[in-house]
């Protein structure tokens, strides 16, 4: 009998294509005669996973989940987070003066520098909603403005 994963998997793909659930049905029932998507069996579900593939259907792969750390680990903040953190200074125009930043990392994390994963996502986080107010503040000076969705991802 077919597994609750690959149902899940055959509809996914059925979505993916755009296909709605009699062409799903008449796609199961031209490759294995069989009228139900439960009736099927494990291999002729993989059949059907085959075809929604071969006819432009993706499976993503599941990433495998990262163990968990000893608590004596401290992971180190990463160039990415780094990117971001320069990003939305440059966007709270800060850039041209540094000791706005160390400022704002002494009030969030006691600290000027950024070292671990926490302490870069506590600041990312507070810039976000720094930044988030003053496009606010923006827009409601300026009517003309973006929506501040198109401003920050979030």
């Amino acid at each position: 009998m077919i597994t609750r994963d690959q149902i899940k998997l055959i509809w996914v793909l059925a979505h993916q294509l755009g296909m709605e659930s009699n062409e799903l049905h008449d796609v199961v029932s031209a490759v294995t005669g069989k009228d139900s998507i439960k009736a099927l069996s494990v291999a002729e579900g993989t059949d059907i996973i085959e075809v929604l593939i071969r006819a432009g259907g993706r499976v993503k792969k599941k990433s495998k989940p990262r163990p968990d750390l000893p608590p004596n680990v401290v992971e180190l903040v990463t160039r990415r987070q780094t990117r971001l953190i320069k990003v939305l200074e440059r966007r709270l125009g800060w850039q041209d003066n540094p000791e706005r930043l160390k400022g704002f990392t002494r009030r969030i994390i006691k600290r000027e520098g950024v070292r671990t994963k926490q302490e870069a996502m506590k600041v990312i986080e507070g810039l976000k909603s720094m930044a988030r107010r003053a496009r606010k503040k923006d827009i409601a000076d300026d009517k003309s403005a973006p929506p501040p969705s198109c401003w920050i991802n979030e």
